[in-house]
């Protein structure tokens, strides 16, 4: 038997209803049986109805095929009404899943059935239609239970904007000591007074890389999630009259929640074949409306930079001016900028800097 708790089900075509999902893998009745693997891959990965795992339960291919020809011949106009009302499309359980509201149960979200089928959705429909983006993002942002399928979107959304021509204007982000981390602060990032920074990106087609890869110059990068945990995508580049290249390394976030960067991710891009001057820029990319609370072990920048703690700034921070403070974090962050030993293994670490890019939602579904 399994179960797959706290999921809704679909029963029938149109007829939902709330209820953990418990299945048996061993049919009572003589029917065909299904392994645990079988059913627990058909439902993470297209977030199949239950009818649907006890039909295809051992041929998840044919499920798939199925889904896939139901994307292929449906409308592409016609996704955003059936993602708002479900009982227009007798197949619209291959592309929604309902879940109850969080604060109140007898109210319903709708979310894409896995983001298998939403990678699928934007490849066949959403990825050169900007106007559907707009109408699928916007109700999914609308309720926290659809954040994450919000997200999606967001992010390949970026991805097609961060390979194109533009001016990137970001903010440095200042580290304060935090107990045994460094904390960069976007908040405090967008309060500084000339505080940015533009960088010139030229057109790129998307390519993929993967670990201890030799980037290009000007080339649009996209990580897979397993080789470089938590980031996103990068660029090598070479501003005019800069004496060394920087790569730019991006982390697209929509959520407010802090977050804590993987010391794994960092250590693989410190492995990429890169010139040996490169400067290294964490960019984190966000909605206007939300400044990230970046943690970074202290341990990971060698354990020798002196920045103040959060008891040291209450204590002897008072009676000194803004430019004051922004002065001693800026010579702090000089000396982060050198490479340092690793305090826990030896290594030679090239240090990051912090930016935080905001961007303009009323600008970011413009064609």
């Amino acid at each position: 038997m399994v179960h797959f708790g706290g999921r809704s089900s679909v029963c029938g075509s149109n007829l939902w209803r709330i209820t953990p999902l418990t299945f048996c893998s061993r049919s009572f009745l003589g029917e065909e049986t299904h392994s645990e693997r079988q059913l627990w891959y058909l439902f993470h990965q297209f977030g199949a109805s239950t009818r649907a795992l006890a039909l295809y339960g051992a041929h998840p291919d044919r499920y798939e095929e199925q889904l896939r020809r139901y994307f292929d011949e449906i409308n592409p106009d016609d996704l955003p009404y059936i993602f708002r009302n479900p009982a227009s499309s007798q197949n619209s359980h291959y592309l929604i899943t309902i879940y109850p509201q969080e604060a109140r149960r007898s109210s319903f979200e709708r979310k894409f059935a896995s983001r298998r089928v939403f990678d699928m959705v934007w490849e066949n429909h959403l990825s050169h239609r900007v106007d559907l983006m707009k109408e699928f993002y916007n109700p999914l942002a609308a309720f926290l239970p659809t954040g994450t399928p919000a997200g999606w979107v967001f992010k390949r959304r970026m991805h097609q904007l961060l390979s194109v021509e533009q001016t990137l204007r970001s903010f440095r982000m200042l580290p304060h000591r935090a107990g045994v981390n460094l904390v960069f602060d976007g908040y405090a990032a967008s309060k500084a007074r000339n505080n940015s920074t533009d960088f010139q990106l030229t057109h790129s087609e998307e390519h993929h890389l993967v670990e201890q890869a030799e980037p290009q110059m000007d080339l649009y990068y996209r990580f897979r999630s397993s080789s470089f945990p938590m980031f996103d995508s990068l660029r090598l580049i070479h501003p005019p009259g800069e004496p060394s290249p920087i790569l730019l390394v991006f982390w697209i976030i929509r959520n407010k929640r802090e977050h804590d960067v993987k010391l794994r991710g960092l250590r693989n891009i410190n492995q990429l074949n890169i010139p040996s001057d490169t400067r290294r820029y964490l960019v984190v990319v966000t909605p206007e409306n939300i400044h990230p609370c970046i943690t970074v072990p202290l341990e990971y920048f060698g354990g020798t930079v002196d920045v103040r703690s959060e008891e040291t700034d209450r204590g002897e921070g008072e009676g000194k001016n803004k430019d004051q403070d922004e002065e001693t974090d800026e010579d702090q962050d000089e000396e982060m900028d050198e490479d340092q030993d690793d305090a826990t293994g030896g290594i030679q670490w090239a240090l990051f800097r912090v930016f935080h890019c905001p961007v303009d939602m009323r600008r970011l579904f413009n064609p």
